[in-house]
């Protein structure tokens, strides 16, 4: 449970410094901002991806699991390609999809920590 949790966690910090980071980044206020993001972001898909199979370990059902890896391989995916997608008046779309798929990430996160610890009997 601990490793559980601390990937949990890792998802959770991540998670606030990118939006806090993808704040900034779309207001332009800070320049050069961008590799940090994919970086804490890639964290935050790794982390994901281990509280999965932590999750499983636990003996926690694997639909949850399965939909929360394709969904960082998703995040990934797009946050590297969002550049390109609807370039000039429409990007805002875009970056709001972007906003929503990170978001997504983050939650199932939290629902993975709930789902291993209910498939372990520890009490949330």
């Amino acid at each position: 449970m601990n490793a559980l949790t601390a990937a949990g966690w890792i998802v959770r910090v991540t998670g606030l410094a990118l939006i806090a980071l993808g704040l900034m980044i779309w207001v332009d206020a800070v320049a050069g901002l961008r590799p940090i993001h994919m970086l804490i972001g890639i964290v935050l898909v790794v982390a994901l991806a281990a509280a999965a199979a932590l999750a499983l370990r636990s003996g926690a059902k694997p639909i949850l699991p399965v939909v929360a890896v394709a969904w960082g391989l998703l995040t990934i995916a797009f946050g590297l390609a969002q550049a390109q997608i609807l370039p000039g008046d429409q990007h805002l779309v875009v970056q709001v999809a972007h906003l929503l798929v990170g978001l997504v990430a983050i939650g199932l996160g939290e629902a993975l920590m709930a789902s291993g610890r209910r498939a372990a009997g520890v009490p949330a």
